[in-house]
């Protein structure tokens, strides 16, 4: 079955019969490993694009007969009354555009041919086709049929190709026809990178997969979800579908939300925020929203986000908005999300049977990394739809499993640590259940095995940590591919001391002096010349080549009872661990839970 964007084109209103009878057989038929994109023309006449790795790209056009025509036809009069067929001039004019593409991106010969289909007709007479496009392959109702549509598209494309597409090409291949989906430079180096390190970095292209690509642009309205393992891309489809509505809705208003104030300023660096697109951190809207109202000392962020729920529903339309996206909404408690789920319009909150997803609210979420313990998983929208019945986001939820950032090792590291158990990932999941933790696919690139080494104290842990900074950097990594996170206040100030003392480059990421400590916060996406060290939640939304993380035995997470302590610890650093693509290293002193874990998790690995 190939695949489509969108999936629904054999059923999508506005789109001629005979293209559907195309799309539909290609989608039947045709090899899994088929892309097929839906396209219009500026005057909006739809085409198809498709990618076949083993042949090459054909623009499909399949004219439709006149009304005149079709009345004749249906009395028997097949060909003495066919209106002449042509390609129309700007579908042609967009094959020769994608022509000229992928001469220029960088991959082998691939044959871009425009196609004239006529899935309903056996064959069509010479005379009966425009003078320009008498040499034009032509795809007939014998070539639909199973079985035959491969081979005919290896002949209408010239069978050229002697070997299929190899993946990266074919990223390259998919650019030429969907330009979107290639990753903005200033984002791809801290969110997914999608890269294959023995491919010199000149060479990589950064692109979405085929999933996130449908899922960005042809979610639907209405309120969805989006379930994705660490590394799956969540954050780069929801970054893409603010960009893709915005281009082509521009008179919409969209808010992009999360709870993390460096992953809001990495979401800025891939959507770029103006008129009508917005991004920001929730508490930062409800410290907006709702002011301080004289109180001294740090805000009471509870109690702001509950008056500015209120404040929210007193807006005008002028200041609301048409889409809301919550990025890491794990994170979030109900009142943060209910604050969120206020911003939409008034008349998109409203239940009306005609127009039933009128409110576009998009969550995503991982509950691996729910660090905060905070539910958001399980959060609905308030009220009922038009029908009467609670909101849920049954049938309304798209999962993403693959890991594209870390190694093979990193990942299986990782999830013998949250897990506890080596059965995870053959583990059933309840995909209605919110809160089900979805075992990843494994990563395809590999690596090193993550490290564990025992310190005397958190200052041999800070001493081990600088020492092996110290050592990469002099064998040639990059200051900018280095994280270091820490489970303890105390282990920070250790770091400081061991950082200085072999004068390495140090940049805290909630560095507190004064006025200036939220200012490092809203740096740490474009710092690059030292070594970014933070708590281990405060770079969500950023990746590194190498992480190095400590203190992990004296990790405690505020407002978590004591009871669940162990497991909030974990999902601490899980979310740690996994900003790491390359390589991981784990120091730890003394004795604890979390520290038997590591242990139990390393020797599950061998």
């Amino acid at each position: 079955m190939a695949f489509l964007l969108p999936e629904n084109i054999p059923s999508r209103s506005g789109v001629p019969d005979r293209l559907r009878q195309v799309a539909r057989a290609l989608r039947d038929f045709a090899p899994e490993q088929v892309t097929v994109w839906l396209r219009e023309t500026e005057s909006g006449l739809p085409y198809l694009v498709v990618l076949d790795p083993g042949s090459g790209i054909a623009v499909i056009d399949a004219p439709s007969l006149s009304s005149r025509g079709q009345a004749r036809r249906r009395r028997g009069r097949v060909f003495d009354s066919f209106d002449m067929i042509n390609i129309a001039a700007d579908v042609a004019a967009a094959a020769d555009g994608l022509r000229r593409s992928a001469s220029n991106a960088a991959i082998r010969r691939m044959p871009v041919n425009c196609v004239l289909a006529a899935p309903d007709l056996d064959e069509i007479p010479l005379e009966r086709l425009g003078q320009a496009d008498r040499n034009l392959p032509i795809l007939r109702r014998s070539d639909f049929a199973e079985g035959s549509l491969e081979g005919a598209l290896r002949r209408i494309l010239g069978d050229e190709q002697t070997r299929p597409l190899n993946e990266r090409e074919e990223k390259r291949a998919r650019a030429v026809v969907n330009p979107e989906i290639v990753l903005p430079q200033s984002g791809s180096e801290s969110l997914p990178l999608f890269q294959d390190p023995e491919i010199p970095s000149e060479d990589v292209i950064r692109v979405m997969d085929r999933e996130q690509e449908r899922v960005a642009e042809h979610l639907g309205d209405g309120y969805r979800v989006l379930r994705g393992v660490a590394g799956s891309g969540k954050t780069l489809v929801l970054a893409h579908r603010a960009r893709y509505l915005h281009k082509h809705w521009p008179t919409l208003r969209i808010l992009v939300l999360c709870y993390n104030r460096v992953l809001a300023h990495a979401l800025s660096t891939m959507v770029t925020p103006g008129d009508r697109l917005e991004v920001t951190n929730v508490d930062r809207l409800a410290y907006h929203l709702a002011g301080r109202d004289g109180h001294r000392g740090p805000p009471d962020f509870e109690a702001l986000v509950l008056k500015a729920e209120k404040q929210a529903k007193r807006l005008p339309d002028s200041e609301r908005y048409d889409v809301v996206l919550v990025d890491e909404a794990q994170d979030l408690d109900f009142p943060r999300l209910n604050l969120a789920y206020s911003m939409l319009k008034p008349d998109r909150l409203k239940p009306d049977l005609a127009r039933p997803d009128r409110d576009n609210f998009v969550m995503a979420y991982d509950v691996a990394q729910n660090v905060y313990s905070r539910g958001g998983a399980r959060w609905n929208p308030p009220g009922v739809d038009a029908q009467g019945r609670p909101r849920t986001a049954r049938g309304r939820t798209t999962v993403f499993r693959r890991n594209y950032r870390n190694t093979r090792e990193i990942l299986e590291f990782a999830m013998h640590f949250l897990a506890g158990s080596p059965d995870w990932s053959s583990a059933s999941v309840d995909l209605d259940d919110p809160a089900a933790l979805i075992p990843p696919e494994a990563a395809k690139r590999s690596g090193p095995k993550p490290s564990l080494t025992a310190c005397r104290d958190l200052r041999g842990e800070a001493e081990t940590i600088a020492t092996r900074v110290w050592a990469m950097l002099h064998s040639g990594v990059a200051v900018h591919d280095i994280a270091v996170l820490y489970g303890s206040s105390e282990l920070e100030k250790e770091l400081q001391a061991a950082f200085s003392s072999r004068d390495l480059p140090y940049f805290h990421v909630q560095q507190r002096d004064g006025r200036g400590w939220r200012i490092n916060r809203d740096k740490a996406v474009q710092v690059r010349d030292r070594v970014r060290t933070s708590t281990l939640t405060g770079i969500k939304g950023l990746e590194f080549s190498r992480v190095l993380v400590g203190g992990v035995n004296k990790v405690h997470v505020r407002d978590v009872e004591e009871g669940n302590q162990f497991q909030a610890a974990k999902s601490q650093l899980y979310a740690a661990m996994t900003r790491a693509m390359d390589e991981l290293e784990i120091t730890m002193s003394g004795s604890g839970e979390i520290g038997a874990a590591l242990r139990e998790a390393e020797r599950l690995q061998r």
